[in-house]
């Protein structure tokens, strides 16, 4: 098995940066050669500059109209929005939309010939690799469509969703259609679970532990709770699948020989029904055993749309920047979709299957002319 490594072909950062300039060309008609080059820059959350100065050069060099919008922070941080027609002529009606921020730490690209490996592979360099080869394929042999078609690469997906956020002020930014890349194992996904996040505090008595009659456990409370929440029958549901759970912290007690006074542990709920669904059974379950600290948020599920055209789908357990579009509601459809697994991003073999990848770029194609075939006929 033989690792192909950037390391010598961009040794240091100021190398890469060079090597990016003086080529200022558009970027490589291979979905894996454009991957490489987007993996060869370091852009984890908050540190996204250089990958966007690179975005930025291939996509003027491929004939796009470019917008660069700041999102505050370090040098150069900016969402990346590219456009068929300048800014304030013609929006465009479809979006690809993915996220060029990864999770620390870099891991430099390799390949195998069967799968790429390194930080982003799958989450989501190749998916922004594949959206870009995509919209060329689009332009060059659909240029009708093509000219109803934009790209929005933001930043900060992987934290705070900063970057859409701040999107919902780029003008012209209304699309009818939204296509998201995130690994979904080639899946369209039926729903984007939503999230219900949840402290659960106890209070008891402290006392000798050798002697149950002088305290309460404030631990074996919250065991009794957590045990409830374990038993309870969580919705199911046979397209979106189930709401589940993961209890993440458990802390409390001041001493091995001592009840416990003080115990809380916070729970994250994947939700399917409705944020406020979840709240009121964790309420319930609770009964007033527990404070209930809802202060760390959650959001609704997602439903999502599905293409007109036979393939298998999925569920998206995982958050993506969907719900911080304000108008997604209002979208005529809005698609989640792309090469990899979930299953392995953020891991230090993080990867992406080269035939997925390449895959996903004919069926970013055939998804939007579908859509947009479809609207010009109406």
């Amino acid at each position: 098995m033989v690792f192909f490594s950037l390391k010598a072909l961009f040794p240091t950062p100021t190398m890469e940066a060079a090597a990016r300039a003086n080529a200022a060309a558009a970027f490589p008609d291979d979905v894996v050669q454009l991957l490489r080059q987007l993996m060869s820059i370091p852009s984890t959350t908050g540190e996204e500059g250089d990958a966007v100065d690179y975005l930025v050069a291939g996509l003027h060099a491929d004939g796009w109209f470019v917008q660069r919008q700041s999102v505050g922070g370090n040098r150069g941080r900016a969402n990346v929005y590219a456009t068929r027609a300048p800014a304030g002529e013609k929006a465009p009606r479809l979006v690809f939309n993915s996220h060029i921020d990864t999770v620390p730490p870099h891991v430099d690209y390799s390949e195998d010939g069967e799968n790429v490996y390194g930080r982003g592979s799958c989450d989501a360099k190749g998916q922004v690799a594949a959206m870009i080869l995509a919209a060329r394929h689009l332009i060059r042999h659909s240029p009708s469509l093509a000219a109803d078609i934009g790209l929005l690469i933001v930043v900060g997906e992987e934290t705070d969703h900063v970057g859409m956020i701040k999107a919902n002020d780029l003008p012209g930014f209304a699309p009818e259609f939204l296509i998201v890349g995130e690994p979904t194992e080639m899946k369209f996904a039926t729903i984007q679970k939503g999230a219900c996040k949840v402290k659960l505090s106890v209070t008891g008595k402290a006392g000798h532990s050798g002697y149950p009659h002088a305290g309460v456990s404030a631990i074996h409370k919250l065991v009794q709770i957590l045990n409830d929440i374990m038993e309870y029958e969580w919705p199911k549901d046979e397209q979106h699948c189930d709401t589940t759970y993961n209890i993440g912290t458990i802390s409390g007690g001041q001493a091995l020989n001592a009840w416990a006074e003080k115990a809380e542990a916070s729970v994250f709920f994947r939700v399917t029904t409705s944020y406020e669904d979840v709240k009121r059974r964790v309420e319930e379950i609770v009964n007033g055993r527990a404070e209930i600290d809802h202060s760390l948020g959650g959001n609704d599920p997602v439903l999502l749309s599905l293409p007109s055209f036979p393939h298998e789908t999925g569920q998206a357990a995982f958050n993506t920047d969907i719900p911080y579009y304000k108008k997604f509601a209002s979208l005529k459809g809005v698609y989640l979709f792309g090469a990899g697994s979930i299953t392995v991003a953020h891991g230090p073999r993080e990867f992406v299957p080269i035939a997925e990848l390449r895959a996903a770029v004919g069926k970013h194609v055939q998804l939007a002319e579908s859509l947009l075939i479809r609207e010009h006929e109406y």
